[in-house]
């Protein structure tokens, strides 16, 4: 089964960063323009959007997530290898990048980078607020994406953590979350 190499490093970037890591993560190697780079990932290609392709690419260099290349319009860039892998099946990653949400205003990104979270999960309940720690994202912006991944793609079980007061009353605490083994595009 063929897969796609994340980073747990990578899940703190901002999501103009983290886009342009998950296409080296997919291409393994990236060779042509800004323009180049803005038809890649479906965005237009005026001068702001070149910008902002411009200076996410000198951030991620700066620290250390990339190695660039210019040649005069021409950038080659390759990815830098951290400490925490995690592989992520194609066929799971390539829907989430490909999707139209129907159900949430989220960026697919912040929904991949929830997915890869939850996949590489190993607490047993956990709550939405450490989550969004932990990915340096809004509460909200964790619940569209577990929405996303339970609604529209059913890749996730999510099940409630609840404890008992002494006066018999019952408290949400947290949830178990999980990625679904096998789950359909």
């Amino acid at each position: 089964m063929e897969s796609i190499t994340f980073f747990r490093e990578w899940l703190k970037l901002q999501k103009s960063e983290f886009r342009i890591l998950t296409m080296l993560a997919d291409r393994g190697e990236f060779k042509g323009t800004l323009s180049d780079i803005c038809r890649y990932l479906s965005i237009t290609t005026q001068t702001s959007n070149t910008n902002k392709l411009k200076l996410s690419i000198q951030l991620l260099q700066e620290q250390g997530y990339i190695e660039c290349e210019t040649s005069g319009r021409t950038y080659t860039l390759r990815l830098v290898p951290k400490e925490k892998k995690i592989d992520i099946p194609r066929r799971w990653a390539d829907p989430i990048i490909h999707h139209e949400y129907s159900s949430e205003s989220v960026a697919w990104e912040q929904v991949l980078k929830v997915f890869i979270w939850i996949y590489d999960n190993r607490l047993i309940c956990v709550q939405d607020a450490i989550i969004a720690k932990d990915l340096n994202v809004s509460v909200d912006v964790i619940t569209s994406a577990k929405n996303v991944l339970d609604r529209e793609f059913r890749a996730i079980i999510r099940d409630i953590e609840k404890i008992t007061l002494n006066d018999g009353s019952k408290r949400n605490v947290g949830q178990r979350l999980a990625a679904v083994a096998e789950w359909s595009e």
